[in-house]
Formats: structure tokens, C-alpha cells, sequence
């Protein structure tokens, strides 16, 4: 099990890890890195914000104490007398000081909020799955990343339960649960929406929008994939096609359909349904090929190596060169479940053989 960067900054014995307040939990994390060496980033980075967060609580409250309760702690004499009791505020002075501290505390949350939600959206006025240089009027509130090797789930403020798959980047509209509830993404991400009839769920991906009220599928994008799917496993999603300001309805994909598209297509009514709305895949064990990457498990169904590349390489977060064509147009048909690369290419190795050295993390492939 590895954990979010979310999940380790509210995690208390991580905390304690950090603050190294108990060598039990420095011990527990130290194995931890041991065991999941790629975490290495994301700890460093939580442990920075939590130092950060501790840094300025005790600042906030170190700046409260001297405004607010100094002369709770001054020494009090008064003129002839000998035995010195020190004067308490009284109720109301004591109610006007709680509220103050409560609204500093606030005050300090919504900065720290302000500064965190800057961190993941200093670069969101760009929409993902277009051009770097196009910008794009939307304004985003945050962005989710999952990089290669990682994999992330959240919920959203609406209840709506979201994993972003390896090498991933969602973004939420401005108004997001209360105005609007869009989402743009580029990699692959399962929903599970949570039900709102009066305010649609929609994803935005490069080319179309997949709108729900209340279901549960996946939606594969990436930018290096031959093809964007989108897969329904419970309820009804629409497949929509932008045009001018309008959406324009192309389909609605019902249970265990999925809905395929090239990425040099264009979506419009003249796509062949038979080619553009096929049924799900399933294995040898009766498990959903699109969605299988959420149990760890690798499923090729008769794909080219040049597609299996673009897996590994987010999987494990390394870099894949084929330097021989035909070599990369092979198919093959497997199934794995935590195994390591190399074991990967082994197996692979033995249905159409090839050559391959590993350099760090830079993987080259030859005939």
C-alpha cells in the first residue's frame, strides 16, 4: 500500500515522522521508503508542508499570545499590598479574545488554502489535451496530478469518488459542486459520480465530453494513445460533441458499452457505430480489461508493443525507445499483476522475441 501526498499530510504518525517525536513511526516510515523507493518525492513533499503548516501555527500562536494574553503573564503590583493575585479578564473580555483567535486561526487556514490551491493551479488557464501555446477562457479552481508511477484517488466536494490512473492531470472548473460540475482531463481516470440530477457531471477530453448524473466509468485520454475510450460500467453517460456553443448528442452508451475514438477521427454523426461503440472487453478471470489497472493488474489484448510501451513507461515511471519498426508493430496478448518490468519483458520476450537493456531508467528495445 502507498499513500497519497493528501492522505500523508493528515496521517498522524507521518506527522510524528517529521516532527521526529517517536522513534516508532520514524522507524515505520524509514521502512516505508525502503519498500516504495519512487515515493521518495511525494514524502519530501508532504513532509514540507507539514513542517510548513507547523511552522505557521506556532508563529500564529506565538503572535496571539503576545497581543492577546500578555498581561494575563505581567506582574501586577498593587500600591500596599503585600499578597499578589494576578487579575483575570472577565467573561466578555475572555469571549472577545476566543473570537479573535478563532478569526486569526481562520484567517491563517484560508492562506494556507489560497497558498495550496495556487500550488496545483499556477499553470491550469491552459486546458489539458490542447496545444501548450492555446489558451483557453475556463478558469480552473485546482488541479489533481498523478504522476508516472502513481496513482491517486480523491473525492470530490459533491461526494464524487475519482482515481486518476499513472501520469494523469484532472482539472475542476471554477464553481465547481455549486455552479458547475466540469472536469477536464488528460490521461485516464475512473468515476464514480455521486447523484445530482439538477447539476450534470461532464468530462472534458480533447476531441468530446462524456455528461452523467450519477454512475460509474472510465476515461482513458492520453495525448500518445492511438485511441480515447470511454467505458460504462453502471448507469447511462452521453457521449456529446461540441459544435459552436452548443453540445450536440452522439450516443448514449449503455452498461458494459464503450465508446472508441482514433485520435486522428473527429467526432460527428457520420462515425460508423459498429466501429466507435463496441462492448467491453473481459479476461480469463471475468475481469474488466479497461478497468483492470485499478487492481494493479496488466491486461494486453492483442495490442502492438508501440501501445504497450506507452503503459510501461506511465506504469513505472520510465522511459521506453523501440529502435526497430517491426519490432514495435508485434502484438501481443498477456496478463500480469505486480511483477516487475523486466519481468514483463521476459514473458513478452517468449511470444515474439526481441532484445532489450535497461539503463537506469531508460529502457531501449531492439530486434
Amino acid at each position: 500500500m502507498t499513500y497519497t501526498l493528501d492522505e500523508l499530510v493528515i496521517n498522524d504518525s507521518f506527522i510524528a515522522y517529521c516532527t521526529a517525536q517517536n522513534e516508532q513511526d520514524v522507524q515505520f516510515w524509514n521502512d516505508y521508503l525502503r519498500e516504495h523507493p519512487r515515493e521518495l518525492i511525494t514524502m519530501e513533499e508532504a513532509k514540507k508542508l507539514v513542517l510548513s503548516l507547523r511552522f505557521m501555527l506556532q508563529q500564529k500562536q506565538n503572535e496571539l499570545s503576545a497581543e492577546d494574553y500578555s498581561t494575563e503573564h505581567m506582574l501586577y503590583v498593587a500600591d500596599g499590598r503585600t499578597n499578589i493575585t494576578p487579575a483575570l479578564p472577565d467573561k466578555s473580555t475572555m469571549y472577545r479574545l476566543k473570537r479573535k483567535t478563532i478569526a486569526a486561526a481562520a484567517i491563517l487556514l484560508l492562506a494556507i488554502g489560497a497558498s495550496f490551491i495556487y500550488f496545483f493551479t499556477r499553470e491550469s488557464k491552459v486546458q489539458p489535451g490542447l496545444d501548450p501555446g492555446e489558451t483557453h477562457t475556463t478558469v480552473f479552481s485546482e488541479k489533481i496530478l498523478s504522476r508516472a508511477g502513481q496513482r491517486k484517488t480523491i473525492v470530490l466536494a459533491d461526494g464524487t469518488r475519482v482515481t486518476l490512473n499513472a501520469a494523469s492531470t484532472l482539472s475542476l472548473e471554477e464553481g465547481y459542486g455549486t455552479a458547475n460540475r466540469n472536469v477536464y482531463l488528460a490521461g485516464e481516470a475512473f468515476f464514480d459520480v455521486a447523484h445530482n440530477k439538477t447539476l450534470p457531471f461532464i468530462v472534458h477530453v480533447a476531441k468530446y465530453k462524456v455528461k452523467a448524473v450519477g454512475t460509474k466509468f472510465n476515461v482513458k485520454a492520453y495525448a500518445n494513445d492511438e485511441y480515447s475510450e470511454t467505458s460504462l460500467l453502471e448507469g447511462k453517460v452521453q457521449i456529446l460533441i461540441d459544435k459552436g456553443e452548443h453540445n450536440v448528442l452522439y450516443k448514449t452508451l449503455e452498461v458494459n458499452q464503450k465508446f472508441v475514438l482514433h485520435r486522428q477521427e473527429t467526432v460527428t454523426h457520420k462515425v460508423d457505430d459498429d466501429l466507435a461503440i463496441v462492448p467491453l472487453s473481459f479476461g480469463d478471470t471475468s475481469e474488466n480489461i479497461e478497468t483492470a489497472w485499478m487492481n494493479d493488474h496488466l491486461i494486453f489484448d492483442d495490442l502492438p508493443l508501440s501501445e504497450i510501451k506507452n503503459i510501461l513507461e506511465r506504469k513505472y515511471g520510465v522511459r521506453i525507445n523501440i529502435l526497430n519498426n517491426t519490432v514495435a508493430q508485434c502484438h501481443y496478448s498477456a496478463s500480469f499483476q505486480d511483477e516487475s518490468i523486466g519481468a514483463i519483458l521476459k514473458a513478452l520476450q517468449l511470444s515474439y522475441p526481441f532484445s532489450y537493456k535497461i539503463n537506469g531508467t531508460t529502457i531501449t528495445i531492439d530486434k
